[in-house]
């Protein structure tokens, strides 16, 4: 596009200046680093389900299923999981691609799902865990009911009374410090913020009950 009389490039209003860069759009940098399988864990694709409206986009998963369980990862239609056996070892390279990484979905969705099929081979072979540490005064919890029911003393007139999800393991090592352990990371991450809600750390006391090595910056009263 032509440049009005009188005017130079450089005071040129942006819809006057052209694109010269001819760069290809960055790939994912997640997406394209292999994941690691151990011997002990097995992928198996299975088919997409059937749905009634024949217009919605079939979705895959692949099954990961490893000493600890078994989970599932839903997977789009263009995004493919390849196994490569590792030269001198037992283990296996699994490579995710899409069929196209100028689409800006498929390049988002890249990353998205090798992160999460890494943590579900993860939580397969070691799983996944999460420490709640109750400060307050009178702060206790145990566990109930063959590690079924979740009771804590918060300050409150009446105890609370949670129930353990199924898929999540919760235990007492000190009455105030809480275990959450589990094969989907997804499940004890969010049971470990629900029972933070009870009891949401305050700035002023510093009281609360404080998810791993959460911490929270004291502030000072204002005395008139």
């Amino acid at each position: 596009m032509l440049l009005p009389p009188n005017r130079c490039l450089w005071h040129a209003p942006r819809k006057y200046i052209c694109p010269f860069s001819s760069t290809s759009i960055a790939s994912s940098k997640i997406g394209k680093s292999p994941v690691v399988i151990p011997d002990t864990v097995t992928l198996t694709k299975l088919p997409p389900p059937k749905h009634e409206n024949p217009r919605e986009t079939p979705v895959g998963s692949l099954r990961v299923k490893g000493p600890l369980g078994k989970l599932d990862l839903i997977l789009p239609p263009y995004v493919t999981i390849t196994e490569t056996p590792i030269p001198s070892s037992t283990s296996r390279r699994a490579t995710i691609k899409v069929e196209n990484p100028r689409i800006r979905q498929q390049r988002e969705m890249w990353g998205t799902s090798r992160a999460n099929l890494q943590k579900i081979v993860l939580g397969v072979t070691e799983g996944h865990s999460a420490i709640l540490r109750l400060v307050g005064i009178g702060y206790r919890a145990m566990v109930e009911g063959d590690r079924r029911l979740l009771q804590m003393r918060l300050g409150f007139s009446h105890p609370i009374e949670m129930s353990v999800p199924e898929g999540v393991k919760c235990s007492v090592p000190t009455p105030t410090r809480i275990l959450l352990e589990g094969v989907d990371k997804t499940k004890v991450n969010q049971f470990a913020a629900s029972i933070r809600k009870w009891r949401i750390p305050e700035p002023y006391k510093g009281k609360g009950i404080f998810i791993g090595e959460e911490t929270i910056k004291i502030k000072v009263k204002k005395v008139k």
